[in-house]
């Protein structure tokens, strides 16, 4: 029974190669990608384990490059009367001086693939079919190893894949997916490893195992990042800043507490879904490097989406805050309780403490608006939405959809997160946080399940 399914990828430099290992594997780390000729000049390998002792061990092979001079070689290598397969043929090949000098790179490719259990063949559907491919195909076409032909690029309007079909039919190669590396229909990584299947009957078992650990893989991501999301609108929903309204700095400080905030939980998810930091958009991602076109607290964006901010947003100093003037059901006004007994007000600020005291000395309540807290929460869910879905050969910026004006409209904190508002010591923006606090975690759990 087989317990490691060895795959080569393989296929003419630039095609995709690395690209597609990269989406197969979810890791944008792997290997380098160039658009360079030959950028990749080694085998590189990368185990995936399985339950049961099972793997498959994917090979990210270097670019044929020069598949007319080899086809030509390996021709003239051998008297035209000897009977040799193509098995035959590649191995003696590979034991000749060139194997080692002028053709280092092909034989490098031939000889992993003769160690392997089947071969993806990748093809850049936007390149004319010229001889040099004939070539390439004949040659691997000597090894006795399935070849399922891998058709990439294929978003592009510019391509070819009918003659390539025609070429691989020509060839004897029937095997053919379509599959692009960049942009994957969802269903597109079933179908290829259905396709390995039937080509590779004895490995269909660890191919169902995979199958079913991409889907644990998936569920358990979207859960963490969940959870991720729901301890940020905690985070910032339990934040408060206790100033003066005519305090720009204060302001300006709690703004900045909120944006470094949003920029960690960026950054944990996209940790959490391997990609780089470096494809932060600065166009739809918040950040705080100076992007202030998607910054949380920019009134204009803001009004051009169609939000409304509540009565209580601090005009001219866009930090989004509602101010708290009530306190236990008493706004500022009737607690300073004017014409009043002075025991009765001595009993209020008894009752209400520090709290009291700050709005008697003019200080007031600044917490971060509902509205802007579902801005928050909406750009963080289209964010890990945007990762769930997205290639990990895709280099360009992260883009996230628009937001609807309806999402907007129906922008209302649940119950559950509002409750963050009475405890200050859940936020990790106030001094004294709790994390571990069990109401605190019982809380993000329950936000995160209605995420």
């Amino acid at each position: 029974m087989l317990s490691t399914l060895k795959l080569a990828v393989v296929g003419h430099a630039n095609v995709g190669k690395t690209s597609l290992l990269r989406t197969l594997i979810r890791n944008s780390h792997f290997g380098h990608v160039s658009d360079r000729p030959g950028t990749t000049r080694h085998v590189e390998s990368i185990t995936l384990p399985l339950d049961h002792n099972q793997s498959i061990v994917f090979y990210d092979t270097p670019g044929l490059e020069d598949s007319l001079a080899l086809y030509d070689y390996i021709n003239h290598l051998f008297p035209a009367n000897a009977k040799l397969d193509g098995i035959d043929r590649l191995t003696l090949f590979l034991q000749s001086p060139e194997a080692e000098n002028a053709f280092n790179q092909e034989a490098k490719v031939i000889r992993q693939i003769l160690n392997s259990d089947a071969s993806i063949y990748v093809i850049d559907v936007r390149e004319p079919v010229l001889a040099k491919y004939h070539d390439e195909l004949a040659i691997l076409s000597n090894s006795d190893k399935p070849i399922l032909a891998v058709l990439n690029f294929i978003a592009d309007n510019d391509q070819n894949e009918k003659e390539w079909k025609s070429l691989l039919s020509r060839i004897g190669i029937h095997a053919i997916i379509r599959f692009d590396a960049v942009f994957p229909s969802l269903d597109g990584e079933e179908r290829l490893y259905h396709s390995l299947a039937l080509l590779v009957e004895p490995a269909k078992k660890i191919l169902d195992n995979w199958l079913d650990k991409i889907a644990q893989i998936r569920d358990s991501r979207n859960q963490t990042a969940n959870w991720i999301i729901a301890e940020t609108l905690v985070d910032v929903t339990a934040f408060y800043e206790m100033a003066k309204l005519d305090d720009k700095k204060a302001i300006t400080a709690m703004q900045n507490k909120v944006r470094k905030r949003e920029q960690i939980v960026i950054n944990e998810l996209l940790k959490l879904y391997q990609f780089d930091s470096t494809q932060e958009s600065e166009e739809s991602l918040p950040l705080i490097k100076g992007r202030y076109k998607a910054d949380l607290f920019n009134v204009d964006a803001l009004k051009a989406m169609g939000i409304h901010l509540t009565k209580g947003f601090v005009s001219g100093a866009t930090i989004g805050a509602s101010i708290d003037l009530a306190t236990g059901g008493l706004s500022l006004g009737s607690a300073t309780l004017i014409g009043a007994a002075m025991g009765s007000l001595m009993q209020t600020a008894k009752h209400y403490g520090a709290r009291m005291r700050y709005h008697l000395s003019g200080y007031s309540k600044l917490s971060v608006d509902d509205v802007i807290i579902c801005f928050l929460s909406l750009r963080l869910i289209r964010l890990k939405e945007s990762l769930n879905h997205r290639s990990h050969a895709d280099t360009s910026p992260v883009r996230l959809s628009k937001l609807d004006k309806t999402d907007w409209e129906k922008g209302v904190l649940p119950n559950c997160l509002k409750v963050a508002r009475r405890y200050s010591h859940w936020s990790t923006l106030n001094k004294g946080t709790k994390r571990n606090d069990k109401k605190r975690q019982s809380t993000i759990r329950n936000v995160a399940q209605q995420l």
